[in-house]
């Protein structure tokens, strides 16, 4: 016989559609758990994202706002009473938890909530005494997993005035409350209060008192039976109409209609349909292992695709990537760039400070020993000098103390005889002048740079930078009389007459353009999201490949734009060097393939990935290439940040704010479907994921040194590598290829033809 079961437990846990509402005051302990879609809340003031898979906690008291929302599926498990005689502690936590961040917890939490909802939902023997463990288990884990702070002390946006006029209408909301009433009780001038409510909790005081009313009104049409003009009076509604007209336009309902449809049991078909038909299927992937309906299948965010493999549907030209050294150049380093990474083109720049300059019996004298050493190393290891003359080359000359533009351009005509008469390969050099001044508001053009260009302009490879491509540049497989060539902020490079350039450079537009400092506010937006993971104690330590995997996805993007990414010199930084004069130098630290003392990043590897694609692409989206040379394969995949494509498309505040909410779930599962494939071959499949970071343990205390020995920094790239595991596979016609990609993560699959 079975126990019949409670109708009363001390959670609820309900997966909803979460609507976008003006203001919630929290009373009850809440978690809420996006298992689809995003929401973005406004918690006592602060904004906080929450993307598919993200847990947060609401404490009771809290205010919350929910705004742009899409269609999303939550749960939602709130605490509505508590057996314990001591009152449950405010908790701590500023961002959602997620797969990384205070991932022990989260796999925990989300655990328990999910097998919570089960139990509530398809109640079976002994669901009564599960729930209950479930619920107490949710209350250990966050006791033993977030911060807990004093009642007291619990932070919130509003100074301690605002606070006590919040708790005041809290306990108040019943009675007759105006605003000047509440200014004179906390001796305040009610202009004052006013705008000191609205500025601190976006909220004016009329409303917030209008939305507690509502709230608690709310509670009682669904738990009581009581007279819709009791309730209305009873929370401080004056009458029933002003109580309808509040309630119908927060809630679509008047107070009867919404009563109504509780009865026809209506409400919970309108929060259960947008959801996906079989809410089970969105609990899965968070689902421990085993503690499932087994029919029910994994369902996260997938890539499946049928390709055959013998057919080329576009050709992978790689781009040209301008290497940038901040230290001495290394041979052997400069080799390996070369071997591994492919790069041809080595920067050099600062020239006025690499050249030594003198003043002899009134001429100037110029020694090119420095200049001539990094040259021979450049061409030794088989790359080309990539000469960038610039502004800040004009102001070195001017601290120098020799302020004459005339000497200006002295040096340089030195310096084109001097490689004219020394290097037979100087021709076909790329030589950039940047001849915007990149550092002040108001955007300037340095004309000693400007003039200096007619020095060079028998050379074939001058390149004239520009912000945004000048009107009238062409492709660089078309015809241009007189051309050189014009890169832009996105190292965009097309061709365009000399004359057409020169005449462009004086162009007002261009110096709008770099006055707004749109290149160093896109730069800064950078930055502050790269060190909100530094600034964490768990996502520092996947800050590396958080980064990679951005690299990577934005390549590919693209790639999906244009089909000549040749077309790009895009600076790459190998040891913290800054890709440009204007870059921060903690963007360009975190950028850099290497750290300063030789230490191979995630970002060595993550480039070395998309060297090593063939030409041949059978199959691409943003996060998936497919590539093939003869009968061989190579497929690399990487996790989507979606929100990243605003640095690369440079889309407005608006679109970019849509992209950045775009949700995944936490692991992406790649299904291909491989035809016409045929014979042995051996699978080599190497990974960079959270799950080897946190393997990554024997160079965890080499972290902390600020020098290390040769032998320390070989142990170091010998550990800090990819994963890889090798298979062999007879393939008859076909094969299909599943794997998942979880956040962060990066997967290179080769498929080697063998002879066995």
């Amino acid at each position: 016989m079975k126990k019949k079961r409670k109708q009363d437990h001390i959670v609820t846990a309900t997966i909803q559609t979460v609507d976008e509402v003006d203001y919630l005051l929290m009373t009850e302990l809440h978690i809420w758990f996006v298992l689809s879609g995003y929401l973005e809340i406004v918690r006592n003031g602060s904004n906080i994202l929450m993307r598919t898979g993200d847990i947060f906690v609401l404490n009771k008291g809290d205010l919350v706002r929910v705004v742009n929302s899409e269609e999303n599926a939550t749960l939602k498990v709130a605490f509505v009473s508590n057996e314990y005689q001591v009152e449950l502690p405010p908790f701590q936590l500023n961002i959602p938890l997620a797969m990384v961040y205070k991932k022990e917890g989260y796999a925990h939490i989300k655990n328990c909530m999910a097998s919570l909802y089960v139990e509530m939902s398809y109640p079976a023997d002994g669901s009564d005494y599960m729930i209950e463990g479930y619920a107490k288990r949710l209350i250990g884990l966050l006791l033993r997993y977030l911060q807990t702070v004093d009642e007291k002390e619990q932070i919130h946006a509003a100074s301690d005035k605002i606070q006590e006029v919040v708790s005041y209408i809290n306990m108040n909301y019943a009675e007759k409350l105006s605003l000047d009433e509440i200014a004179d009780k906390f001796y305040s001038s009610k202009f004052y209060l006013a705008h000191s409510f609205k500025n601190q909790l976006g909220i004016t005081i009329g409303n917030y008192i209008k939305e507690v009313r509502l709230f608690h009104s709310y509670r009682m049409l669904e738990s009581t039976t009581e007279k819709i003009v009791t309730i209305a009076l009873s929370n401080g509604f004056p009458n029933v109409r002003a109580f309808n007209e509040a309630f119908k336009l927060s809630y679509k309902l008047t107070p009867a209609e919404f009563r109504e449809e509780r009865k026809r049991g209506a409400a919970k078909k309108r929060t259960d349909s947008p959801l996906s038909q079989d809410v089970m299927a969105l609990l899965a992937p968070y689902m421990p292992p085993g503690e499932i309906v087994a029919q029910v299948p994994m369902n996260p965010d997938r890539i499946e695709a049928q390709i055959d493999m013998q057919v080329t549907i576009s050709r992978y030209a790689k781009g040209n990537d301008v290497l940038k050294v901040k230290g001495d150049l290394r041979d052997s380093r400069l080799l390996e760039v070369r071997q591994r990474l492919g790069v041809k083109w080595v920067a050099v720049n600062r020239i006025v400070k690499i050249m030594d300059v003198k003043v002899q019996e009134g001429k100037l004298v110029c020694s090119f020993r420095e200049l001539d050493r990094i040259l021979q190393q450049i061409i030794s290891a088989g790359m080309l000098p990539y000469l960038q003359i610039q502004f800040i080359d004009y102001d070195d000359w001017q601290e120098m103390g020799y302020p004459d533009k005339g000497s200006f351009q002295a040096v340089f005509k030195e310096l084109h005889h001097h490689l004219q008469q020394n290097y037979y390969t100087s021709n076909d050099w790329m030589y950039e002048f940047r001849c915007f001044y990149e550092f002040t508001d108001g955007g300037e053009l340095c004309l000693p740079v400007v003039e200096a260009i007619s020095i060079f302009e028998d050379y074939k490879n001058i390149v004239i930078h520009f912000p945004v491509l000048p009107e009238g540049a062409v492709t660089l497989d078309s015809d241009c009389l007189n051309a050189i060539y014009c890169i832009d902020d996105m190292t965009y490079m097309r061709k365009i007459s000399l004359e057409d350039a020169r005449s462009h450079l004086f162009d007002q537009a261009y110096i709008q353009i770099i006055s707004e400092n749109k290149n160093m506010k896109v730069l800064s937006h950078a930055l502050t999201r790269m060190l909100a993971f530094e600034k964490d104690d768990y996502l520092q330590t996947y800050s590396d490949l958080a980064q990679a995997n951005a690299s990577i996805w934005q390549y590919m993007s693209l790639t999906n734009q244009f089909e000549s990414m040749n077309h790009f010199y895009t600076p790459l930084s190998l040891d913290s060097a800054k890709l440009f004069e204007y870059f921060p130098d903690e963007l360009a630290s975190k950028l850099s393939l290497c750290t300063p003392d030789g230490r191979y990043k995630d970002n060595w590897y993550a480039k070395e990935f998309v060297m090593r694609l063939f030409e041949e692409v059978v199959y691409r989206n943003d996060a998936c290439i497919v590539t093939k040379r003869g009968d061989n394969y190579r497929i690399l995949a990487v996790y989507p940040e979606e929100e990243l494509i605003l640095f690369m498309n440079q889309k407005s505040k608006e679109e970019s704010e849509i992209a950045w909410k775009k949700a995944k779930s936490p692991y992406i599962h790649i299904k291909l479907d491989m035809q016409n494939l045929e014979g042995t071959y051996r699978l080599i499949q190497q990974e960079l994921t959270p799950e080897l970071v946190d393997q990554r343990s024997d160079i965890s205390d080499l972290r902390k040194c600020k020098k290390l020995s040769l032998d320390d920094i070989a142990y170091w790239n010998g550990v800090n590598r990819p994963a890889r595991r090798i298979e062999t596979l007879t393939i008859k016609e076909s094969h299909t290829l599943e794997f998942e990609v979880p956040i962060f993560g990066i997967i290179m699959i080769d498929l080697e033809k063998t002879n066995i």
